[in-house]
C-alpha cells in the first residue's frame, strides 16, 4: 500500500522573546493531511484507500516565560475505501469535531532553538456512514524542536501524539453501545489512519515596533 503525508501547518504567536512571554497571547491553526492508496494489480485497484483530513485553529496564553496555556478546536475526517478488481465494493466514514484545552512548556532553549512538549486532554463527538455515535477522550503527549529563522519566524517539527490513552463510547443506530479503552506510543495509533510528524511554521507577531534580539531563557 502505498502512503502519502502532507503537512501544513500556519501559527502566529504573540511573543516578545524567543519562546514564550507572561501575558503573551498566540493564536494558530494547523490542516494535515494523510492517505493511504489501494494497491494496483495489472493497473486496477485492490485493497483499501485511506484518507484522513484534520484542521484546527488554536488559541494560546503565555502564563510564564516557560509555559503556555489554551484550546483547540478540531475537525477531524477520516474516508476508508475498498477495491476488488477496480471496482468499489464499500466505503466508510467517521468524522469528529472536538475541543481541547493544550497545556505547552520549553523544558530546554539555548539561543534559536528550543525543545518544548504539549500536553492535551481531547473531547469528540461524531457520527459514521451507518449512523453510530462517537463519544472519545484523549489524553496526549507531543514533543517537539523548534526553530529560530530570524525574531519574528521560527520552524518546529513535532513528534505528533506520541504518547496517548484514549477512551471511546460507540452507540451504532439501533443497537447495542460498546466502550473501549486504547493506548498509542509514537506509531502504535488506533485511528483509521495517522501523520507521525507535524511541521509548523510560525510568524510570531511581537506588541513593540521594533524587533528585539533573540535570548536565551536563564536556566
Amino acid at each position: 500500500m502505498k502512503k502519502l503525508f502532507i503537512f501544513f501547518t500556519v501559527t502566529m504567536l504573540t511573543v516578545n522573546v524567543a519562546f514564550a512571554e507572561k501575558g503573551d497571547w498566540a493564536l494558530g491553526g494547523s490542516i494535515s493531511f494523510d492517505y493511504s492508496g489501494a494497491e494496483l494489480i495489472d493497473g486496477k485497484k485492490n485493497g483499501e484507500s485511506l484518507l484522513n483530513f484534520k484542521f484546527a485553529p488554536t488559541l494560546l496564553y503565555g502564563i510564564s516565560k516557560r509555559v503556555y496555556f489554551g484550546g483547540e478546536l478540531s475537525a477531524d475526517m477520516h474516508y476508508n475505501w475498498n477495491y476488488l478488481a477496480g471496482e468499489k465494493i464499500s466505503d466508510d466514514y467517521k468524522n469528529l469535531f472536538g475541543i481541547a484545552p493544550i497545556l505547552r512548556y520549553y523544558f530546554l532553549s539555548h539561543k534559536r532553538v528550543g525543545l518544548f512538549a504539549d500536553a492535551k486532554l481531547g473531547l469528540s463527538f461524531g457520527t459514521d456512514k451507518v449512523k453510530t455515535t462517537y463519544t472519545d477522550v484523549n489524553l496526549s503527549v507531543t514533543p517537539g524542536v523548534e526553530f529560530f529563522i530570524n525574531s519574528r519566524f521560527s520552524a518546529s517539527v513535532a513528534l505528533n501524539e506520541m504518547l496517548g490513552f484514549g477512551y471511546e463510547h460507540a452507540k451504532p443506530k439501533g443497537g447495542v453501545s460498546t466502550n473501549s479503552t486504547y493506548f498509542h506510543f509514537i506509531l502504535n495509533k488506533a485511528q483509521l489512519n495517522y501523520a507521525p510528524l507535524t511541521i509548523t511554521f510560525t510568524y510570531h507577531i511581537r506588541p513593540h515596533k521594533n524587533d528585539v534580539e533573540i535570548i536565551e531563557i536563564n536556566e
